[in-house]
Order: structure tokens, then C-alpha cells, then sequence
């Protein structure tokens, strides 16, 4: 009944009861005859699934319901008010077999949904989330018509956790009907929040950001935040120098001790979190500073919470991106790392990981953060968080490209498995970006003559302000067109990248721009060597002193590129 192994523990719990008395000689004999045995795990197993088989079909089909029931309610009575660990999962699934038998004992109901609902909870601690969502289907199923008259707490908190349950196990649908019911039944806003936020990671999950904005929006305008629908650029350039001012002058180990007492202004921190997350795919730089700047200020005002340091990571990208202070941007990261630490943030450790490395990954060891990534990406996966989790993989298999750290035929075989996964998973905000690095891998692997498939990659509006995802496409078309030879389409891109600079469609200090700035100065060199463009030879000389600059920050990373550009110059 417990499957081809069970623990000695759910075996000692049974000898325990009268029912189950003689328990411990029959599986002596069992021992001696030679069907189970004792591991070193302390488990009892069957010696093969063929005697298992033998021995359940010695129960008549007809009883099998019954007998497993019996056994979850003798487990149940033992143990009831004992801290059992796993052996919770045992009991809830072995009495689960008999719902039609529970659902006519009234008494006997809530106790069943409450251990269901331990259960439940086990098996998301553990990641086991499929398996929590079964757990948490019977108890809702065993709860009366009317339980959110009769049982709020339990149906508020059932009905959150088979949301979240749903999410990670990519059942969204399911996710979102529960949070909608919360929404519709939940008594007060306070009580709403979680099932708020999530709906918002779910929304963003399936690619719809502009809706898991409008969420984080209505609910920040509900708790008392103005959410501008528009915001200048010289207002979010002040709004930048002042929040830097009072972060230099707030930030201490007093403020640090200082913890954000109220629970909804926590919430208002982390929705402007999540807010800004939705927005970096279609909102103008600018705007997005604003917001990342008030949820810092929060924190600077009234102390730390464990959403500050998403927050204060959030505004040295902001930072490094204006391309102002690039030293400044990088102690407020790891100082928000720093932080990160004190609350055990390990849920949003992914998240952090990803923001920390696009932010200032390029001014520490490059190859260490890349392969951080891929840690994360396992970890957000298992976690829930799968759109922060294939981020995770799209910018590690950008580095694999840029880096050249890969066969391109290794790599490819890895693409195509995160698109896989990323059907697997219905995971859409990252497609594009995973879409883009396969073009570009094919591309260079055979000019996509055998290695291209039918998925091709979307850039989006190109004359959307907000398509952030151009930063990336013109990145990945300056790279492949140099590589293939193509120097006027190359420049041609070049330039698309730096006039959405110009105009303050994109940011300034990026790693993209970095990479577009060295193919794009190898191909004017290229061009000068071929004496094509010798007015181009002012346009590399800048790139290279700009490069000198960076390179006093990220020395591992850029002085070997600033190196071959300038022997490139000298060899032309």
C-alpha cells in the first residue's frame, strides 16, 4: 500500500496502534523469507516490484479504497499532534483514497483538510509542487459550499497556497482563477496583497507585462502611491541626484538596523519591485528611474525590509545604465547583496543574481557571475520563479556568445533545450530573447543553411519607444553581421543602438553597449584597413579612450578587448 518502499518510522507509528499490533512479526517473517528488507536509509523495501504487486493483489479490488483509507486514519490517530516530518505526506495519501467515506462524516472533514494542507505545505517547502497540488485539490474539495462564510481563514489561506502550488507546477490558469476568487472574497485589501503580487508574476510570466504592470499600478494607486502616466526626463534626472544624495547620507549601520515595521507599506515596496520589473520591457528609461527611485526612498525613510535590496539593486542598474557613476552603482549593489544576506532572501536569490550581474556583472569577474547564473536558474525553476529563471538562461547563453567561452554546437543543443523547457513551462517574457541568441548562433554555425528552424526570432515595434528588447536584437545584428562580413549592415545596426541612446529610448552603461561599441570599432577598422572609410578613424580613437575609462573599472573584463583594438589600430 506505501508503494515498493516505505520508512521504518510509518512502520513503528502503525505498530503503535491496536489495529496494527501484530505488525512487527509478520514483517519479521516477510524479512526471513526473503520478500523485504532493510536498507541502511531505514527504509523497508520489497526485494522486487514483482512481490509488491503479489502482495496488493492479495487485497480484493473491491477493498482497496477501504483498506488504504484504514490505514491513513490508524496513521492519522497516532500521530495526530506529533511533529512526524515527511511521514505527513504518508498519512494525507493514504487517506485521501477514501474521500467519499470522509465527506460523510462532518467531524471528520476539517481535520482531513487541515492535514492536507500540512501536507500541502511540506511539499512546496520541499519543491514537490504537483504534489502539493493534489494535496490541496482534496482539502478544497472536502470544504463545504458556503466555506468562505464558514471557514474564511482556512479558505483565504487554501486558497492562496493552491495558487501558488498551480503557478510553479505551470498550471496558471488554475493559479489565476484561485487568486481571482481571493480578490472577489477576501474582506479587506491588507489581506488581498499576496494574492496581488502574484497575480502579477503570473501575468509577467506568460509575457503579459503591460497587464502585470496595470496590476502592481491599480494596487499602488488603492495604498496611496500617484502613479504618473508619464514622467520627464529632467524630472527623473533630479529625481536620480537626490535619491543618490540621501542614500549616501542615509545609508549606515543605524539605517540598517532600523526594519520597516508596517506590513502594507512592504507590500508598496515590493510592488514597485515587481512594477519596475514589468516596465523594463516596455517603458521608456526614464520612467522607469522615477519608480525605482520612490520605492528606495521608501526604504530610505523608514527603514529596511527584505524587498529592499531588489529595490536598491534596481537603482544601480538605473545608475550604471545613465552611464553617471559606474563606482557609486557598484558599492550600492553589493551593499543590497550585503543585505540580501541578513533576511535569508533565498526565494528571490535569482532574481537578485540576474539584476546584480545586468547591473554591474561586467565590473567583477564576468565568468563567475555567468555561472551563477546557471545556478540560479535551477534554483528558480524549483522555486516557482520561472520567468526570473529563464532570464537567468538567456543572459547566460548571451555571455556564452559574446564570451566564445562555448562551441557553437554545444551551445546551440542548449538553446534549443531552454525553448524546450520554455514550452514546458509556458514561460513567454524570455522567448524573444532566447529566440534572438539561436538566429545568432545558427547564423554564425552555417549561415542558417541546416541549423535554422521554423520559430524565428520578433523584434517587436520598431518604433516603440518602450521596446527594450532593441537593445538586444541591435547587439546581436551588429555581432552577426560583422562575423559574416557584412561591414555596412554592421555599421548600419551600430548606429540603430546608439541614436535610441541619443533619443532616451535606451540606456548609456550597459554591457550590450559595450559590445556593440568593440565589433563596431573592429569593423571600422576593418574598413579603414580596406581604406573604404578612412574619416572612420576619429570614431575608433573615441570608442578606444572611452574604453580606457572603463577599463579602470572592470580591468578582467575589458582590457584584453581594449588591447586588441589598439594593436588592431597600430596593425591596420
Amino acid at each position: 500500500c506505501f508503494g515498493t518502499r516505505t520508512s521504518e518510522s510509518v512502520i513503528g507509528y502503525l505498530m503503535d496502534s491496536v489495529e496494527y499490533f501484530g505488525l512487527r512479526d509478520g514483517l519479521e517473517r516477510a524479512i526471513n523469507d526473503g520478500f523485504v528488507e532493510k536498507s541502511r536509509e531505514g527504509t523497508v523495501n520489497f526485494v522486487h516490484d514483482k512481490v509488491r504487486e503479489a502482495a496488493y493483489d492479495l487485497i480484493p479490488e473491491s477493498d482497496k479504497k477501504q483498506f488504504h483509507y484504514n490505514l491513513g486514519k490508524v496513521l492519522h490517530l497516532v500521530c495526530d499532534g506529533k511533529n512526524v516530518g515527511d511521514t505527513i505526506l504518508v498519512i494525507a495519501a493514504q487517506i485521501n483514497h477514501g474521500r467519499e467515506f470522509i465527506r460523510t462524516d462532518d467531524e471528520l472533514c476539517l481535520p482531513i483538510v487541515k492535514l492536507n494542507m500540512s501536507a500541502g505545505k511540506m511539499a512546496i517547502d520541499s519543491c514537490r509542487h504537483k504534489a502539493a497540488y493534489s494535496y490541496l485539490e482534496v482539502a478544497s474539495s472536502l470544504l463545504p459550499i458556503d466555506h468562505w462564510e464558514s471557514h474564511y481563514d482556512i479558505s483565504l489561506r487554501l486558497g492562496f497556497m493552491m495558487a501558488s502550488a498551480a503557478n510553479s507546477s505551470c498550471k496558471y490558469d488554475d493559479a489565476e482563477m484561485n487568486l481571482r476568487r481571493i480578490l472577489k472574497e477576501a474582506r479587506c485589501t491588507k489581506e488581498k496583497l499576496p494574492s496581488y503580487f502574484l497575480l502579477s508574476r503570473i501575468l509577467q510570466a506568460q509575457g503579459k507585462v503591460v497587464d502585470a504592470y496595470s496590476t502592481c499600478s491599480s494596487i499602488l494607486t488603492q495604498l496611496g502611491e500617484t502613479i504618473p502616466e508619464t514622467v520627464e526626463p529632467e524630472e527623473a534626472v533630479d529625481t536620480i541626484r537626490e535619491t543618490l544624495r540621501k542614500y549616501d547620507e542615509v545609508y549606515s549601520d543605524d539605517w540598517l538596523g532600523k526594519k520597516m515595521e508596517d506590513y502594507t507599506l512592504r507590500y508598496v515596496v515590493r510592488f514597485y519591485a515587481q512594477m519596475n520589473t514589468s516596465a523594463f520591457f516596455f517603458k521608456v528609461p526614464h520612467i522607469i528611474s522615477y519608480f525605482v527611485c520612490k520605492a528606495v526612498e521608501l526604504s530610505l525613510n523608514n527603514g529596511v525590509c527584505q524587498h529592499t535590496p531588489l529595490s536598491l539593486l534596481q537603482l544601480a542598474n538605473v545608475v550604471i545604465r545613465s552611464g553617471s557613476n559606474a563606482s557609486f552603482a557598484h558599492r550600492i549593489a553589493k551593499n543590497a547583496m550585503a543585505l540580501s544576506e541578513r533576511f535569508h532572501s533565498n526565494d528571490q536569490m535569482a532574481e537578485l543574481s540576474l539584476i546584480f550581474r545586468n547591473a554591474v556583472g561586467h565590473l567583477e569577474c564576468f565568468q563567475m557571475g555567468a555561472r551563477r547564473l546557471r545556478v540560479c536558474f535551477d534554483s528558480a525553476l524549483s522555486s516557482g520563479n520561472a520567468d526570473i529563471g529563464f532570464l537567468c538562461a538567456a543572459t547566460s547563453i548571451n555571455f556564452s556568445i559574446f564570451s566564445g567561452e562555448k562551441e557553437l554546437g554545444s551551445l546551440l543543443k542548449e538553446i534549443d533545450y531552454q525553448l524546450h523547457l520554455l514550452e514546458t513551462y509556458k514561460s513567454e517574457v524570455s522567448k524573444k530573447y532566447i529566440l534572438c541568441s539561436r538566429v545568432t548562433v545558427s547564423l554564425l554555425i552555417d549561415k542558417g543553411e541546416e541549423t535554422s528552424t521554423e520559430a524565428k526570432e520578433y523584434q517587436g515595434d520598431l518604433s516603440d519607444p518602450g521596446n527594450t528588447f532593441l537593445d538586444t536584437y541591435y547587439c546581436h545584428q551588429v555581432l552577426r553581421n560583422f562575423w559574416l562580413g557584412y561591414g555596412e549592415r554592421c555599421r548600419h545596426f551600430a548606429q540603430k543602438a546608439f541614436d535610441r541612446i541619443q533619443q532616451g529610448m535606451s540606456f548609456h552603461g550597459t554591457f550590450l553597449l559595450h559590445i556593440i561599441k568593440i565589433f563596431y570599432a573592429l569593423n571600422l577598422i576593418d574598413m579603414l584597413k580596406k581604406k573604404l572609410n578612412p574619416t572612420r578613424q576619429k570614431e575608433v580613437e573615441e570608442i578606444i579612450e572611452s574604453m580606457k575609462v572603463t577599463v579602470t573599472l572592470a580591468d578582467s573584463n575589458i582590457r584584453n578587448k581594449l588591447e586588441l583594438l589598439q594593436a588592431e589600430m597600430h596593425g591596420r
